[in-house]
């Protein structure tokens, strides 16, 4: 074999592995610590934190009091911070009242990617919800997820990749199933993994698809419990701006039914 014929079967053998093994697309580094420099550096409500995870680590909001051993785990929607004003700081805050919480910040990319972009990387969001729950059943024996938005469809993906824990007894899902206009949902969500009561809500102005799909959820996560419900949440959006309060009574009320 010629040294030129080599050259050429190792630059095929690069190319057929690149192809097979591209390289994970990464979160924006630089992004999140934008998000930390302007939202995350000074906690007023609670204490800021970081968790080791797989990829290295990120950022956790915690309200705590030792007399406490149940909490509830926000997970906010597509490139927001863990402390955002529309629904991340009034539920970790309002829901202090009887549990401890914790808000994590999931992977962002830059603006305007789409569902289609975070796709790739919610192998990363499965990393940092699996070692966040660990943090928190450290010092709490149960936990209800929260989840708004692309929070929802980071969960999932967890559900579906690595299970969830016996010690999760609810989970609250907000907007859930939203994607960008002429994009869908790359895979069923998980629901026969799922037994556990789970609460949908949903703005009577919400997205187009979140509208389309209520029916069809209420139906699936019936399959999980008979104690699962649904609400639609009149006057309100997609991020249900000046209506966290609402959201909230809502969240409140059903889980002192449970």
């Amino acid at each position: 074999m010629t040294l030129f014929n080599r050259i050429i079967g190792l630059f095929l053998i690069v190319i057929i592995f690149i192809l097979l093994y591209p390289e994970q697309k990464k979160p924006d580094a630089e992004r999140e610590k934008m998000i930390y420099d302007q939202n995350l550096s000074e906690i007023f409500d609670g204490e800021h934190k970081y968790v080791d995870y797989k990829f290295g680590k990120f950022s956790i909001l915690e309200i705590y009091n030792n007399e406490k051993n149940k909490a509830v785990l926000y997970l906010h929607g597509r490139g927001q911070s863990p402390n955002n004003y529309d629904l991340a700081h009034p539920v970790r805050t309002q829901l202090s009242e009887g549990f401890n919480t914790y808000s994590i910040q999931l992977p962002v990319l830059k603006k305007g990617s789409t569902y289609n972009d975070y796709i790739n990387v919610f192998y990363d969001s499965d990393q940092r919800i699996r070692s966040a729950l660990d943090y928190i059943l450290n010092n709490n024996s149960k936990i209800i997820i929260v989840a708004h938005s692309c929070g929802v469809h980071m969960l999932m993906s967890f559900i579906e990749n690595l299970g969830l824990p016996s010690e999760v007894a609810s989970i609250i899902q907000i907007g859930s199933g939203a994607v960008d206009k002429g994009q869908k949902i790359i895979a069923e969500y998980p629901y026969n993994k799922v037994n556990v009561p789970i609460l949908d809500l949903y703005g009577q102005y919400d997205f187009d698809l979140v509208l389309k799909e209520s029916s069809k959820r209420r139906k699936l996560i019936k399959k999980t419990s008979d104690k699962s419900s649904q609400f639609k949440v009149n006057g309100s959006s997609h991020y249900h701006d000046g209506n966290a309060d609402k959201v909230i009574q809502i969240v409140k009320k059903w889980l002192s039914d449970k």
